[in-house]
Order: structure tokens, then C-alpha cells, then sequence
């Protein structure tokens, strides 16, 4: 009986060593429960925090892009700007040239009409000129042919009235400065 009695108290011995295995081994089972959800959490955490990081680099790249693109079209508008300036600048230029040539050419045009009617002028004030001496010289030989015609008729009127007062006519006569006979009675 004591045998059996250390029989029933090694076997109750066994029984609770085999129940303290049982027991640790829903112990270690729950905690491997609590460590698969504490892995699964922090996984799930970790994979939402890549998702994050990943999604905050996909907007940084399409912010980028937007910031990019926006630089683009500015840069390619101020290009277009600048090209439009230059080509009204070389348009200004252009009209600016054509007026100051037409400028030039108004007044070398004015500058020769005006030395082509100081020329006309010149040689019309020598073609005056000379007609005037023409007509002087004519007038001068007509004035000195008409004094020396003058002169004549006077001087064979005197002459004649010189000879005459000394020849007596019955009825008194005489030729006069312009070569009419005068009678007296």
C-alpha cells in the first residue's frame, strides 16, 4: 500500500508535471498566437508605412513633373515673348531704316531739284543777261542812229538855213532841222 501509495503519488506527480506541460504548452502557444499578431501588426504597420512613403514619392515625382512642366511652358513662353520683342524690334528697325531712307532720299532728292533750278536759273539769268545786252547794244545802235540821223537832218538844216541866208530868194526860203523847205512872202 505505501508502494501504491508512491505509485498514486508519482503517478499524480506525473499527472501535474504532464498538466504543467499541457498548460505551458497553451501558454507558448498563445504567446506564439500574440507574437504572430504582434508580427502581423507590425508587418501590416511596416507595409502601410511603405505604402505611405511610396505614395508620398509618387506625388513628389508628379509635383516635380507638374513643377517641371509649369518651368517648360514658362520657359518656352518667355522664349515666344522674347522672339515676338526681337521680331517687333527688327520690324521697328526695319521701318525706322526705311524712313530714314526715305528721308535721305527726299532730300537728296530736294537737293538736286533745288541745284537743277539754281542751274536753270543761272544759265536763264545768263540768257537774261545777254539779252538784255542784246537789246541794250540794239538800243544803244538805234539811239546812236537815230543821233547821228538827228544830227544830220539838224546839221543840213543849218547848213542849208546858212547857205539859204545868203541866197536871196524872191519869196524867202529855207530848209529846216527836219528837212522841210520854209517859204516866207
Amino acid at each position: 500500500m505505501q508502494e501504491q501509495t508512491t505509485q498514486l503519488e508519482h503517478q499524480s506527480k506525473v499527472k501535474e508535471y504532464e498538466a504543467g506541460l499541457e498548460q505551458l504548452k497553451g501558454e507558448q502557444i498563445q504567446l506564439q498566437g500574440e507574437e504572430r499578431r504582434k508580427t502581423l501588426a507590425e508587418e501590416t504597420k511596416q507595409n502601410q508605412a511603405r505604402a505611405q512613403y511610396q505614395d508620398k514619392l509618387a506625388r513628389q515625382r508628379y509635383d516635380d513633373q507638374l513643377r517641371q512642366q509649369k518651368f517648360l511652358n514658362e520657359e518656352n513662353l518667355r522664349k515666344q515673348e522674347e522672339s515676338v520683342m526681337k521680331q517687333e524690334a527688327m520690324r521697328k528697325a526695319t521701318v525706322e531704316h526705311e524712313m530714314d531712307l526715305r528721308h535721305k532720299n527726299e532730300l537728296l532728292r530736294i537737293e538736286a531739284e533745288a541745284k537743277a533750278r539754281a542751274q536753270v536759273e543761272r544759265e536763264n539769268a545768263d540768257l537774261i543777261r545777254e539779252q538784255i545786252r542784246l537789246k541794250a547794244a540794239e538800243h544803244r545802235q538805234t539811239v546812236l542812229e537815230s543821233i547821228k540821223t538827228a544830227g544830220a537832218v539838224f546839221g543840213e538844216g543849218i547848213q542849208s538855213l546858212h547857205l539859204g541866208l545868203g541866197q536871196t530868194h524872191s519869196h524867202g526860203s529855207w530848209i529846216d532841222p527836219f528837212g522841210r523847205r520854209c517859204v516866207f512872202r
